[in-house]
């Protein structure tokens, strides 16, 4: 008998470009990129091929459309599927009151509470919405409803499926102070909470 897993994966889809745009983005967020499967829609260049290895990262070339399903609803919507799914399940909210240490990997499914420091190397992945209210110098891969920093010293933050730019990043930066990350549509909206 033939064993088999389901796996839900998050893409990048990249449509034709110049190889060079392409090399630089891999090369720029390789470190966010190897939790993603990176399609391309052509054949892509040998020396693009040569940076995706060099980084160990996992790709896949077509020119098959790929049919994906997007669905966007109203908060009435939302809140109708709500009613008719009683047995709905919210996620958990997991707190961790200690450093997170290079090397380490957090895969989850709940909302994240980080009360220490998350060190550089250490890797965060979560479905639910993180909040991190140490020093965050490692990377982040939040697909909820919102991404909660005090101090960041790293630019390894990956929000519902989008890298955040060098210029979000430096919204980041300007100071110590407690910052919620939302989306709405497709723009990131950054605010000062305290």
């Amino acid at each position: 008998m033939l064993k088999t897993n389901q796996k839900n994966v998050h893409a990048f889809e990249i449509e034709k470009q110049e190889p060079e745009a392409v090399m630089e983005f891999l090369e720029k967020n390789h470190a966010l990129l190897q939790y993603f499967l990176i399609i391309f829609k052509y054949d892509i260049e040998s020396e693009v091929k040569a940076v995706l290895h060099k980084h160990q990262l996992l790709f896949l070339e077509t020119n098959r459309a790929l049919n994906g399903r997007y669905i966007k609803t109203t908060e009435k919507d939302a809140n109708l599927l709500k009613q008719n799914s009683p047995n709905a399940i919210e996620p958990k909210t997991t707190i961790y009151e200690r450093n997170i240490r290079s090397g380490e990997e957090i895969y989850s499914t709940n909302h994240l509470i980080f009360l220490g420091n998350i060190h550089n190397g250490a890797k965060i992945i979560s479905e639910g919405s993180v909040s991190v209210y140490g020093v965050c110098e490692g990377a982040i891969v939040c697909f909820g409803e919102y991404l909660i920093l005090k101090e960041v010293k790293s630019a390894q933050i990956v929000f519902q499926n989008k890298i955040l730019s060098l210029k979000e990043v430096e919204r980041l930066l300007v100071n110590k102070n407690i910052k919620i990350i939302t989306k709405n549509d497709d723009i990131l909206d950054i605010k000062e909470v305290l």
